[in-house]
C-alpha cells in the first residue's frame, strides 16, 4: 500500500489541487456513497491509514486528478500493486476458504447485533431523557402547588384538598420531600463590593508589566498544551474531540491567571470573580448567571495567529434569546459585541509552526514510510528540516513532528545527520544567527531554528547572498546544484565573513 499512496500523492502534486481542494471535490462529485466527506479523514486515508479497505477511494482520486493516458496509466500500475497485494495475502498461510467464508459470516453476525444494541441503546436513552423532562414538570408542579397550598387564600375551606392539574397524577409526599422547598431563586448580580467592575479590570489589565506578550505566550502555551503533540503527534486544534475543546476553555483562563499574576484563591481579590469566556470564533456563549457581572472575553484563532481581549458589563439587551440551549446559555448579540471595551484586538499570537506548512511539505514530513516507524523519532525529525527549508520552525514543532520532549537532542542530531545532504539546522547559538541572515533567510531566537540546503560559490554566481564558513564561500543552493557535504557551523561564535561586509571578518567572541 505503500506504493499506492507514493502514487496517489504524486498524481495530486501534479493536479495542483492540493488535499483541501481533493476533499472538497470528491465532496461535490460524490454526495452519496463511502467516500470520506471531510479532510481530516481523506488526510489519514492518504497517510496510509486503513487506505487498503477502500479501493473506491484510490479510483476516485485517480478519476479526479487525472485525466486519458494518464489516467489509463495511473490506474493500470495502481490494479497491479491491489492485485499484487490481494495474492501476498492469499499465500500468507491464512485459514483455508471455507473458514474464512466461516469467519467472515460471524464478524457479520457480531457487526449486526452491535448495530441493533447500539439502536436500542439510542432509544432508551431518548426515553430516559423524556422521562426526566416529564420529571422535572411534575416537580415543578408539586413545589407549584405546595406554596399555593402553604400560604391562606381568603374564601378557601379549611381542610379541602384541590385536585392536582390535568394530566399529573398524585405521587406520594415522601418521594420528593425536597420539593416541599423554594427553590432557589437566581443569585443577583454581584454588587460594587463583590466584583470589579470594568474600568477596574481595564485599569489593572493595563498595569500588568508586559501584558500583551504574556497574554500571547500563555494563550500558546494553553494550545499547546491540550494538543499535548509530543504524546499524540497533533498539531491542529481541529483534530480535538467535544471534551477536549471545552477543556481547553479551562486552560486558557488558568494560563491567563498566571500570567496576569492573580492568585484565583484570594478570596480578597475582586478580580477572582471576573469570568473568562474563550472563543474560537467571535461568537461567545454565556449564561444567565453572568448577566449583571463583567467579563473577560477572550478570541484566538490558530489558523489566523491572532487574539484578542476585551471587557464587558453584560446586560439583559447583550444576549441572543431567542437561541437558548438546555442550561439557558447564550450567545452574545451585535449590540453586546458593540458594547465590549477592547484592549488588544487582532494582536499577534505566536505561530503554529506545522499549521504555516502546506499540504505538500507535511505529506513529506509526515509520509506513510515515517509514520510507520514509530520508534524512528530521530528519523521523523531529520523529515522535518529536510522537508521544510526556509521556514521559521521551533521546538513544540520539533517535538510534535518526533513525539519525544528531547527536542534539542533531536536537533543537534539532525544538525549533524543532514549535513551531508548539504543542509545547515541554524539556530541562536555562535554565528548561526549571522548565518542565517547573511543568507537572507529568517534570523532565528532563542528556541528557534531554520534549515536550508547549501551550495559553494563559484566565479559566476553573481550577487547572490553568500558567507565564509570554515574554508569555502557558501550560498543557497539551486536544483540544478550537485549536492556535496555542508561545512559544520559550531555552536560557539567563530570567524566568518559575508557578501554584507565586503569579504572582511566579522568581529569575534
Amino acid at each position: 500500500m505503500t506504493s499506492i499512496v507514493l502514487i496517489l500523492r504524486e498524481v495530486i502534486d501534479e493536479s495542483g489541487i492540493g488535499l483541501r481542494g481533493l476533499a472538497e471535490k470528491l465532496r461535490a462529485e460524490h454526495r452519496e456513497g463511502p467516500l470520506p466527506r471531510g479532510y481530516q479523514t481523506l488526510s489519514k486515508r492518504l497517510r496510509g491509514t486503513g487506505l487498503q479497505n477502500e479501493p473506491h477511494l484510490i479510483h476516485a482520486i485517480i478519476a479526479s486528478c487525472t485525466q486519458g493516458e494518464r489516467r489509463k496509466h495511473v490506474t493500470a500500475r495502481v490494479t497491479e500493486f491491489l492485485a499484487d497485494a490481494r495474492g501476498a495475502t492469499a499465500t500468507a498461510g491464512g485459514p483455508p476458504r471455507t473458514q474464512q467464508t466461516a469467519t467472515d459470516r460471524q464478524l457479520a453476525d457480531a457487526l449486526a447485533e452491535i448495530v441493533t444494541l447500539h439502536k436500542k441503546t439510542e432509544r432508551l436513552r431518548r426515553r430516559a431523557e423524556r422521562a426526566e423532562k416529564e420529571l422535572t414538570r411534575a416537580r415543578e408542579l408539586l413545589a407549584a402547588r405546595s406554596r399555593e397550598t402553604s400560604a391562606p387564600v381568603p374564601g378557601r375551606t379549611a381542610g379541602k384538598t384541590d385536585a392536582l392539574p390535568a394530566g399529573v397524577s398524585r405521587l406520594p409526599p415522601s418521594i420528593f420531600p425536597v420539593q416541599r422547598e423554594t427553590p432557589a431563586a437566581a443569585p443577583d448580580p454581584p454588587s460594587r463590593e463583590d466584583a470589579a467592575s470594568v474600568e477596574e479590570v481595564v485599569a489593572f489589565l493595563n498595569a500588568v508589566p508586559g501584558l500583551q506578550r504574556n497574554t500571547a505566550s500563555s494563550l500558546r502555551a494553553a494550545f499547546d498544551s491540550v494538543l499535548d503533540g509530543e504524546k499524540t503527534g497533533r498539531y491542529d486544534l481541529a483534530e480535538l474531540n467535544k471534551a477536549e475543546k471545552t477543556y481547553l476553555g479551562s486552560r486558557v483562563e488558568h494560563f491567563l491567571w498566571q500570567a496576569w499574576g492573580i492568585n484565583r484563591r484570594d478570596v480578597d481579590s475582586r478580580l477572582r470573580r471576573v469570568p473568562v469566556r474563550f472563543s474560537w470564533t467571535s461568537t461567545w456563549t454565556l449564561a444567565p448567571e453572568h448577566v449583571g457581572r463583567v467579563c473577560l472575553l477572550v478570541r484566538a484563532s490558530d489558523s489566523e495567529s491572532r487574539w484578542s481581549l476585551g471587557v464587558l458589563a453584560v446586560a439583559p439587551e447583550h444576549l441572543n434569546r431567542l437561541k437558548t440551549n438546555r442550561d439557558g446559555k447564550t450567545t452574545l448579540s451585535v449590540a453586546g459585541k458593540s458594547a465590549i471595551h477592547w484592549i488588544f484586538k487582532d494582536a499577534i499570537l505566536p505561530g503554529n509552526a506545522l499549521l504555516r506548512l502546506d499540504q505538500p511539505t507535511l505529506a513529506k514530513v509526515f509520509s506513510p514510510t515515517a509514520v510507520a516507524a514509530r520508534d524512528s523519532a530521530q528519523g521523523r525529525t531529520n523529515n522535518l528540516f529536510r522537508a521544510a527549508q526556509g521556514q521559521m520552525l521551533d521546538h513544540s514543532a520539533v517535538r510534535t513532528v518526533a513525539m519525544d520532549p528531547d527536542s534539542s537532542r533531536r536537533v543537534r542530531e539532525a544538525r549533524k545527520n543532514l549535513l551531508t545532504e548539504g543542509i545547515l539546522v541554524l539556530g541562536h547559538q555562535g554565528d548561526q544567527p549571522r548565518i542565517a541572515s547573511a543568507l537572507g533567510l529568517p534570523r532565528p531566537n532563542k528556541g528557534e531554528f531554520v534549515s536550508v540546503r547549501v551550495a559553494r560559490r563559484h566565479p559566476g554566481d553573481g550577487d547572490a547572498p553568500f558567507v565564509e564558513i570554515a574554508d569555502g564561500q557558501w550560498r543557497i543552493a539551486t536544483p540544478e546544484d550537485r549536492v556535496e557535504t555542508a561545512p559544520y557551523v559550531p555552536e560557539q561564535r567563530t570567524l566568518l565573513t559575508d557578501s554584507k561586509a565586503g569579504g572582511r571578518a566579522a568581529p569575534t567572541r
